[in-house]
């Protein structure tokens, strides 16, 4: 089974100096259940928390999928007609869509794509359509992932607080009379209930202030309690806020009807109208969950898209890596070793025929290539005594009149001696194969020569010979 690594990131300080730092962030270790099939369908078993807590980001455990859920106040929810455009053009058009409704400059903000929310311009693909869009400060999410670039994850998934919360389904009329009146109401006016959750913030963002290096930039949060907010109001709407204890119990009186769910601490002083539900990682998991399942709701697409390099774990190949790069190193110094090995002994033999040549003819005055200038030393050396050498004119044509005893009077047409090679022209006819064989026997080698002589009155049908020393 596979592990999801969920982890809540706090609202942007919007007083803190950048780079931005973070602190014990809250985290869920979840295993998640094999994926369930045939019979088993029906009831898949739910995923397990493995731990929870609050840990700094390199205190965090690995993971085999990272899901960041960022604070409902940082992202803002918008719905919009897109055009069907190519991803670098539509990069470029979506700061147009959200212009209007954004206080600040539409460029510096990041604009991720949602699921098309009309359905009946699905069957029209180059029409445009109803998408929800989700707009984050864009040096934020950059800093959220870079702060996670060196934990240990396969998959990431960032994905907005507002829509993590579980949706609340719609409340079933009471009796008949209830329903002949939504019968009445277009179906809009029957839709669900809003989920409300509300935190604690002030020990999060106190925490933000100690992390600065001067204590004297921190700004004091004692004064008043700070609540955290996030509101789902529909499938795929929703926001946050972050209040004061003050300016809290004037939104309450205009806040929207649904379900609430409280920490310990607003439970107990947020003053809310009702009693609030538990508030805790059950409901983040459940309504991540369902987010997770619609990949369009993924807030990092664009340039914070995950590459497929950054999919692979290159963590579990740490081991066959440094394997293959021992063994590549080894290679390389033994091979290595070897070339040393035999160059030495090339000049090792080379030393010693420079030795020899110079001991048996110390009158040479350059030496370039000592077997050969051994050789022709030694040639000139039988010619100065009066010997002939075995490819001189005599021996060759001596050893071949020996081989030759057996040719017809008329087999022989021609006799030449040219570059220490004779060469023989043989009749038509001729059984050279027998006389291949005593040439061989008295020690010559005889070929046939096949390459072509201008001005040659050889008769037609005759063939060509070479007859050297054998070797």
């Amino acid at each position: 089974m596979s592990t999801s690594l969920y982890v809540r990131i706090p609202p942007r300080p919007h007083d803190q100096p950048q780079p931005w730092r973070f602190g014990a962030l809250p985290f869920a270790l979840v295993r998640d259940p094999a994926a369930a099939t045939g019979r088993r369908a029906a009831v898949a078993p739910a995923s397990t928390v493995l731990r929870e807590g609050n840990a700094r980001v390199e205190e965090l455990p690995a993971a085999d999928r990272l899901v960041l859920i960022l604070s409902a106040g940082d992202v803002l929810l918008s719905e919009a007609d897109v055009p069907p455009l190519a991803p670098a053009r539509l990069k470029l058009a979506l700061p147009n869509l959200v212009e209007d409704i954004l206080a600040g400059d539409a460029q510096l903000s990041h604009i991720a794509v949602g699921p098309a929310l009309d359905a009946a311009a699905a069957g029209t693909p180059r029409a445009a359509r109803r998408r929800l869009l989700m707009v984050v400060d864009r040096a934020w999410l950059r800093a959220v992932l870079d702060a996670f670039a060196e934990h240990s994850h396969r998959r990431r998934c960032v994905l907005p607080a507002q829509l993590c919360l579980p949706l609340a389904e719609p409340a079933a009329p009471d009796s008949a009379a209830d329903g002949e009146a939504a019968t009445e109401q277009p179906p809009a006016a029957a839709a669900a209930p809003a989920t409300l959750a509300i935190e604690d913030a002030t020990p999060t963002l106190e925490q933000a202030d100690g992390l600065l290096a001067d204590d004297a930039i921190a700004a004091p949060r004692q004064a008043q309690r700070l609540w955290q907010l996030t509101v789902r109001t529909g499938p795929h709407a929703g926001y946050g806020l972050l209040l004061g204890s003050e300016s809290l119990a004037g939104w309450l009186a205009l806040a929207p009807a649904g379900n609430w769910i409280a920490d310990r601490e607003a439970g107990r002083h947020a003053g809310l109208p009702v009693a609030p539900a538990a508030l805790g990682w059950p409901q983040w998991l459940a309504g991540a969950q369902d987010c997770l399942r619609d990949a369009a709701l993924d807030l990092a697409q664009f340039e914070f898209a995950q590459g497929r390099a950054e999919r692979w774990n290159l963590r579990a190949w740490r081991l066959p890596l440094a394997l293959a790069a021992g063994l590549l190193l080894v290679q390389l110094a033994g091979m290595n070793i070897l070339w040393l090995k035999l160059h030495q002994e090339q000049q090792r033999l080379a030393a010693a025929q420079l030795q020899a040549l110079r001991s048996a003819f110390p009158q040479l005055p350059v030496v370039v290539d000592p077997p050969l200038q051994m050789r022709r030393q030694v040639e000139q050396l039988r010619l100065a005594s009066g010997r002939s050498v075995p490819d001189d004119f005599l021996p060759l044509a001596d050893r071949f009149a020996q081989a030759a005893r057996q040719l017809p009077p008329d087999g022989l047409l021609g006799l030449e001696y040219r570059s220490r090679t004779l060469y023989v022209t043989l009749k038509a006819g001729t059984d050279t194969a027998t006389l291949r064989s005593a040439a061989r026997q008295a020690g010559l080698a005889m070929d046939e020569d096949n390459s072509p002589r201008e001005g040659s009155q050889a008769p037609a049908g005759s063939s060509r010979w070479t007859v050297k020393p054998a070797l």
